[in-house]
């Protein structure tokens, strides 16, 4: 883009050579009277625009050429200077996280900024890097092997709406770290975010040492455009981090294809528990963060009928309003549920107090979650929600729980939560559902390293098996056979 200093350079020149030719008296056009400085800095704004301005492009070919150059002047570079680059995106994240944040919020209007900062500063410090690419050594009588990951190139990075700031800070780490250059293709209600950190990002990689135009992105969306990039020679991956449409796109690319799906966590509490207050505090901790829209979120509660009664006590202490009135269950219902199908949009991602108050239902200014008994077959425990209205079923043993929570996740093999103080009781919860994350008691949040062990990631790809992503997901196994040789031991 031309920017504002060019622009008045250039017409200032213009207007002195139209000065100048009427005390000459001629009558040469404008065009004829741009002196070579004036044509240079001409040519000099075409080419920027051509360009992009730090990342972001008008014309998505131009992006895909600059992305792909960009991608072979970083794998020259050495993996120290890799891991320098990650940590400069890192901290430009952190540095600018409130404002990430806000204009998340204000573009999509899902979730709670004072959440949303702490979800950009997990993906920004919790993201794995360049450590998690560990060559290993085989060696044998015959020789060695050495088996080290390798990029795939340039990757196709869809987005979701639900996480715009989130997933890109997720991906530019763990994508870049692994030695790729990336084209995003943000929603449409992630679109100014994805393009304010694909500039922010830009300007921190080159300052490390890297090359220009890593992380590229379009100047708008649309489903010409992500058919455009998908199709695109030069895009060697794509990873779609979004709903059912862009999934089936990316699956039917006819490339290596890494899709996160749908979600529908249950989370089971049986009689086992002894502390049923710890119990409900981390089910709404992990429910009503950034408003429910997290895919991993606890879903639907299936508590056994000895404990019920009583993990609601708890879990209105910790936030939850229960919804008792049958008819301000209905009102509830008409609301978020208007059709009986969908959920309504308006209200995706929206604090449970504006929610109930929609409804009709006035509920205390810290009310976090709202809470309502349903039956089994009820549309809240069967479908995936993204706003916190959370349903409790009561089910008479934990077999009853166990066969219900498997049916209410839908074989997604997605993400499961249990609370219980027997083993046997987890291993087969584990068993049964076969979910890519099983967190058993504690929060959702603990399955990404929030508050326990592992790693933390904004795609679970669960229809390709990838699971929890990062950045050795993001590369090719690159194997090297020596034959009799370089077995040091005899």
């Amino acid at each position: 883009m031309i920017d504002e200093t060019t622009i008045a350079s250039i017409v200032a020149e213009v207007l002195k050579n139209i000065q100048q030719q009427s005390r000459n008296g001629t009558t040469a056009t404008t065009a004829t009277t741009c002196s070579g400085a004036c044509q240079a800095r001409t040519g000099q704004a075409a080419a920027t625009t051509s360009r992009g301005d730090k990342g972001v492009y008008s014309d998505l070919k131009a992006a895909i050429r600059a992305a792909k150059i960009a991608q072979q002047e970083l794998v020259k570079l050495s993996l120290k200077t890799r891991g320098e680059i990650v940590a400069a995106i890192r901290r430009a994240a952190i540095a600018n996280v409130e404002t990430i944040a806000r204009l998340a919020h204000e573009e999509t209007g899902y979730g709670r900024v004072e959440d949303k900062i702490q979800k950009k500063l997990y993906a920004a410090r919790l993201t794995p890097g360049v450590e998690d690419l560990k060559t290993e050594a085989i060696s044998g009588d015959n020789g060695l092997i050495l088996i080290e990951r390798a990029p795939f190139g340039l990757i196709a990075s869809i987005e979701p709406a639900t996480h715009p700031g989130s997933c890109v800070i997720n991906h530019a780490i763990s994508m870049v770290a692994a030695g790729n250059s990336i084209i995003f293709l943000p929603h449409p209600k992630g679109l100014k975010t994805t393009q304010y950190l694909v500039r922010l990002f830009n300007t921190a990689i080159q300052e490390a040492g890297g090359p220009e135009d890593l992380l590229v992105v379009g100047d708008k969306v649309s489903l010409e455009n992500l058919d455009l990039v998908l199709s695109h020679p030069d895009v060697d991956l794509v990873v779609a981090t979004g709903g059912p449409e862009v999934v089936n796109r990316a699956l039917r690319s006819g490339k290596k294809a890494i899709a996160a799906g749908p979600g529908n966590p249950p989370v089971v509490v049986d009689e086992t528990v002894k502390d049923l207050d710890y119990a409900a505090r981390c089910i709404v901790d992990g429910a009503a963060f950034d408003n429910t829209v997290l895919c991993i979120a606890e879903k639907v509660i299936i508590a056994v009928e000895a404990i019920a009664d009583e993990l609601l006590f708890h879990l209105q202490s910790h936030g939850a309003y229960l919804v008792r009135d049958e008819g301000d269950k209905e009102k509830l219902m008409r609301t978020i549920l208007p059709d009986g199908k969908r959920f309504h949009p308006d209200l995706i991602g929206r604090d449970a107090t504006v929610i109930l108050k929609q409804a009709g239902i006035d509920a205390p200014e810290n009310t976090r979650i709202a809470l309502l008994e349903c039956p089994p077959e009820h549309p809240l425990v069967q479908e995936e929600q993204l706003l916190p209205v959370l349903p409790l079923v009561r089910v008479p043993d934990f077999d009853a729980a166990l066969e219900l929570a498997a049916q209410v996740e839908h074989g997604f093999q997605h993400t499961a939560i249990i609370h219980s103080q027997d083993v046997s009781r987890i291993t087969a919860y584990a068993r049964k559902l076969r979910t890519d994350i099983l967190v058993a008691n504690a929060s959702s949040a603990a399955g990404l390293n929030i508050g326990g062990e592992g790693h933390f990631s904004h795609t679970i790809a669960s229809p390709t098996g990838e699971g929890i992503c990062t950045p050795r997901t993001y590369t090719r196994e690159q194997r090297t056979v020596i034959v009799g040789a370089l077995r040091t031991v005899d």
